[in-house]
């Protein structure tokens, strides 16, 4: 099924450019977009009217001129979505195009609605309008894209921590039953005090690696002492956090060391 979609014309903004957006991530149909003009009348031909329209209802039209909520296009789309808090960062994006468009706190120059802005082409009602507002759709969408990919890799990463075990029976350390980048977000000095580093076998390299917990997520402060070089290892990071080995026996010895 596709969904013809109406916004308007001339120079565009962060709220309905990123409306568009989520709609084209999130929602499982096609999308084409039509500018019109701002004193369009009929809206018949459309199932969905975004910024213009004078008329919001949560189904069809969002022109959050008529929502008195504080919120933009953006945020009104992003409700009608329902993903809020399944994707805390781009709700936190949301938050700031809102804020930028009901004029409530004025986006810097180089934060994401200044930026979107800056696609606007000098004759606003040209082709070349159009196309820009097509560039502006696809920047958003790759930033939107890979903040939802992040997330959708912590929620992963809960998972594979979940069937992670101890290795070699020492409880402070845990052998993740394959690596995710985000481990930290559940296995940190805050979360998990008791667990001080997290292993893993590197099935492409032919390795086993290394990481210490930190004290908290973000922070490079660790739960335990740095770890030192030895003969035994193949790479130890200076700043003591990371290390790699040959192979499993030579991990279970190097680590010795975290009691």
């Amino acid at each position: 099924m596709t969904k013809i979609i109406a916004t308007h014309n001339k120079i565009f903004h962060a709220d309905e450019v990123t409306a568009i957006a989520l709609l084209k991530l999130f929602i499982q149909e096609s999308i084409v977009v039509e500018r019109v003009n701002h004193n369009t009348i009929d809206f018949s031909k459309y199932n969905m009217v975004i910024d213009i329209g004078k008329k919001f209802d949560g189904e069809k039209y969002f022109d959050h001129h008529q929502y008195k909520g504080g919120k933009s296009s953006a945020g009104l789309i992003w409700d009608y979505i329902g993903l809020n808090n399944k994707y805390p960062k781009i709700s936190k994006l949301i938050k700031l195009i809102d804020m930028n468009d009901v004029g409530t706190l004025k986006a810097k120059e180089f934060e994401y609605s200044s930026l979107i802005k800056c696609f606007n082409h000098n004759s606003l009602l040209s082709d070349e309008q159009n196309i820009q507002f097509e560039k502006a759709v696809d920047f958003s969408m790759t930033i939107l894209d890979s903040m939802k990919q992040a997330q959708d890799a912590i929620h992963e990463a809960k998972y594979i921590v979940n069937n992670s075990y101890i290795f070699n029976g020492n409880s402070k350390i845990l052998e993740l039953s394959e690596f995710t980048p985000h481990w930290t977000s559940y296995i940190n000095g805050q979360l998990t005090p008791h667990i001080k580093a997290v292993v893993w076998e590197d099935l492409e390299d032919n390795t086993w690696k290394v990481k210490l917990v930190p004290k908290r997520l973000g922070s490079f402060e660790l739960t335990t002492k740095p770890l030192v070089q030895d003969n035994t290892m193949e790479f130890v990071h200076s700043a003591g956090h990371f290390a790699i080995t040959n192979s499993e026996e030579q991990m279970v010895q190097y680590l010795k060391q975290i009691k």
